[in-house]
């Protein structure tokens, strides 16, 4: 395929995952009763996910002991969860500054400035963190979620990797460690730490997307579709979830599966081009040109400079032999990426085939320093040059494809038309009987 749907990406269950992993209570002696009952109330609503009713317990908690950290800490995390993380760090530093020892408190405020987008201090928290308690496998986690986005990979995998050994039963932390190795172009490596984790949430989306994608990359499409399959039915209305099932199946040439996955993505968000090129490619290696040609059409009305969408246009309109609706379009994916031969390619034999022999003649010889060993080529611009009349570099073209494939039968054949445009019948007949002698089929013209 052209393109790759598939995601890589950091557990989105970083947030609740930490957030859970560090009610460690540390009431102080002297907080009252009724305040300490309200932080437990407090909490057992944090764990129920109804931050709303955590967060008023446990602001009438610090009414009543207004230096309460424990109470601070987790009135942060019910704000973090809640998506207010600035209010979040507010209190996280009050906290801190109640109980500047505690890991827990800057490891929960390295979590709430990561989903600020705040990376650089998130990953500072996270160090504060572990320079009181260097064992404390959920802040090399979250260390590592921030250092990744800083685009310090290698420093990442080596924090998820120390998490994942204080805490092997982490699954946020193998999920995290293979999704890293995953954007490393690692899946053989990533894969176990996927499968771990997937065996300790075997329906946790991330983890499943994730291990779909290291199972593909490792060559095991086939279990990937599984792993796909059961992602589905957890998120039937996420999108990217039936664009990667579209690539696995077309990737195993199950084009109808694949068409049917990517229109199930389109349904629900219609405004994505590289999904339109996937189905238009499936569409067309399944023989429906038509379709094919709307979706890449489709695909350019929303990113009118797409290469991909302009070079299978391209190729579609050649197959229809709409040669110079094709060249059109080539001549605009050669613009793209002057450096791809194959769109060159596309528009020389278009303008050869639409006998535009000047202009073939010109970009085949654009594209010989690109594939300057490709014999084909020379046979094709021998044919735009015998074509104009250029018959002594015709067969120059020729002998050139014929040195590169000495059993190029209609190099031979080409060539021996062209001898004969040029008055050497002796040496047209040799090679006509070259050409015979390795396809009989072609015969000697009379």
């Amino acid at each position: 395929m052209n393109s790759s749907l598939a995601r890589c990406a950091i557990s989105s269950s970083l947030r609740l995952a930490l957030s859970l992993a560090l009610l460690a209570p540390f009431a102080p002696a002297d907080s009252s009763d009724d305040a300490k009952k309200l932080n437990t109330q407090g909490l057992d609503h944090l764990h129920r996910k109804e931050y709303d009713q955590a967060i008023v317990l446990f602001r009438q908690a610090l009414q009543l002991q207004p230096n309460f950290p424990d109470a601070l800490d987790n009135l942060g995390k019910a704000l973090d969860a809640s998506g207010k993380d600035s209010e979040a760090v507010a209190d996280f530093d009050k906290a801190i500054n109640l109980a500047p020892q505690n890991a827990a408190i800057h490891a929960d405020k390295g979590l709430a400035l990561f989903h600020e987008a705040k990376y650089e201090d998130s990953a500072a928290a996270y160090r504060q963190a572990l320079e009181i308690h260097k064992d404390f496998p959920e802040a090399q986690n979250g260390l590592g979620a921030a250092l990744l986005h800083l685009g310090k990979t290698d420093e990442a995998i080596a924090a998820f990797r120390t998490a994942v050994s204080l805490n092997p039963k982490n699954a946020d932390a193998l999920n995290n460690l293979g999704s890293a190795l995953l954007t490393e172009n690692k899946p053989t490596e990533a894969l176990p730490f996927l499968r771990k984790a997937h065996t300790l949430q075997p329906n946790h989306p991330d983890i499943l997307q994730n291990y779909a994608q290291a199972l593909d990359a490792s060559g095991q499409t086939h279990e990937a579709i599984a792993a796909s399959h059961k992602l589905a039915a957890k998120e039937p209305k996420e999108p990217a979830v039936w664009a990667q099932l579209g690539h696995l199946y077309y990737k195993t040439k199950r084009y109808d599966d694949a068409i049917s996955d990517f229109k199930k993505s389109l349904a629900l968000k219609s405004d994505q081009p590289d999904v339109l090129v996937a189905l238009g490619q499936a569409q067309l290696d399944r023989g429906n040109i038509p379709d094919a040609t709307k979706s890449f059409e489709s695909a350019l009305a929303l990113k009118p400079d797409d290469f991909y969408a302009l070079y299978n246009l391209a190729n579609a309109c050649y197959s229809q032999k709409d040669y110079t609706k094709a060249a059109d379009y080539y001549q605009k994916a050669y613009a793209q990426k002057p450096d791809f031969p194959d769109a060159l390619a596309g528009l020389a034999n278009s303008q050869l085939a639409a006998n535009k022999f000047d202009d073939a003649i010109a970009s085949y010889q654009k594209l010989i320093p690109l594939k300057p060993d490709d014999p084909n080529l020379r046979f094709n611009q021998g044919t735009a040059l015998f074509n104009a009349g250029k018959y002594p570099d015709a067969a120059a073209s020729y002998r050139e494809a014929i040195r590169l494939n000495p059993t190029f039968a209609h190099a031979h054949y080409n060539l021996g038309m062209s001898l004969l445009r040029l008055n050497d019948q002796k040496s047209a007949q040799s090679e006509f009987a070259e050409a015979h002698r390795l396809d009989p089929s072609l015969t000697p013209p009379k």
